[in-house]
This record gives C-alpha cells, sequence and structure tokens, in this order.
C-alpha cells in the first residue's frame, strides 16, 4: 500500500477509536518517565484532532517549571519556527491548518539546539521507531535541526504501532515510544 493510502485509512480509524482515557494514561506515562524527569526544554506539539491530546499535559510541564516550546507552521517551506509558551492557553491563537500557535506579539524565539526532547507527533510507528507523519515533512526538516543529543520521543496508542509502515528516505524516526503500557526505546534501524 503507498504511502498517501497507508495514511489516510489511519487517520480514519484513529477518528473511529478515539479514548480520552488512554490519552490520560499515555501522558501519565510520560510524566512518570526519566525522559520527562531529565529534560529542562520540551518541544511540544499542542494537540490537534485525534493527537494524542497534550494540553494538560503542558500546562503541568509549566507548573513543573519545564521550559516548553511550540511549533509554528510556515507554510510557505514547510518549516517551523520555535518558541516558548509562556501561558497556556491565553498565548495561543489559531494558526494554520488550524493548529494552536503562539500568538506574533507573545513569541519567544527558541534556538532548536536548546531542546532537550521533542515530543514528535504521528500518524502512525512502527516498533522500530519509524515514523508516519501527517504529509507536511515539517518535522523531518525539523529534527535535522536539533542537537545530536536531544532525544526524540512518540506518544502514540498502542493500536497505532504497526509491523512495518511505508517510508521514505527523507523520514526520520524516533528513539522512544511512549504508550498507554510503558515507554519503549525503539532500536536505531535503517528505514
Amino acid at each position: 500500500m503507498d504511502k498517501s493510502m497507508f495514511r489516510k485509512e489511519v487517520l480514519a480509524r484513529r477518528k473511529e477509536i478515539y479514548c480520552a482515557d488512554t490519552d490520560a494514561k499515555i501522558i501519565e506515562q510520560f510524566l512518570d518517565s526519566d525522559l520527562y524527569k531529565n529534560a529542562d526544554w520540551i518541544m511540544a506539539y499542542v494537540s490537534f484532532g485525534t493527537e494524542i491530546y497534550t494540553h494538560d499535559f503542558i500546562k503541568k510541564a509549566l507548573a513543573d517549571g519545564k521550559h516548553i516550546v511550540v511549533p509554528i507552521c510556515n507554510i510557505e517551506d514547510h518549516t517551523v519556527t520555535l518558541s516558548e509558551l509562556i501561558n497556556f492557553p491565553e498565548d495561543l491563537e489559531e494558526g494554520h491548518y488550524g493548529i494552536l500557535e503562539v500568538r506574533a506579539e507573545c513569541m519567544r524565539i527558541v534556538d532548536p539546539k536548546k531542546i532537550d526532547l521533542v515530543m514528535v507527533p504521528g500518524c502512525a510507528f512502527s516498533p522500530s521507531g519509524h515514523r508516519m507523519g501527517f504529509g507536511g515533512g515539517y518535522y523531518d526538516r525539523f529534527l535535522e535541526t536539533v542537537s545530536d543529543d536531544c532525544i526524540t520521543v512518540a506518544l502514540i496508542r498502542e493500536d497505532f504501532i504497526f509491523d512495518k509502515i511505508p517510508m521514505e528516505e527523507h523520514d526520520k524516526s524516533v528513539q522512544f515510544m511512549v504508550t498507554e503500557k510503558c515507554v519503549n526505546c525503539c532500536p536505531i534501524q535503517e528505514a
């Protein structure tokens, strides 16, 4: 099956089986992990649609004194600009694709090299950490800009981990996956 058809089927399935309780368990697993505890600068995504719900996570991380950084999509070149988020949700407004982004007057630009951990969204993942995103290549490009010791983590429901997913040469994998059941280290493999 080609990548776009696989993505379409996965997204349709996500709408059918969404469960807020599962998302809460995933966030709890992540908050209890050393990955979270040891990170100071965390790039989080502000969840949208059927993505793992991150709003409560962002509030908790800010209360814990973490520096939370969120992406702002640049649709012209499919890149992201990073801004630190201080007040959630007050500093946000609807941006491109209907995703909440930091308002222009609240932007605090952050160098990607400063990030300790990136929460990487995706439609589907494989047990080895291969990722299928949403088709824009934003995160694949962004992950090229972070430091070598930056940790990449996917928050994903167990139902969306597949033995194999369609991959292309430019697709970036993640190092860890957090599910409702556990935190997994992904063996680094070639696509």
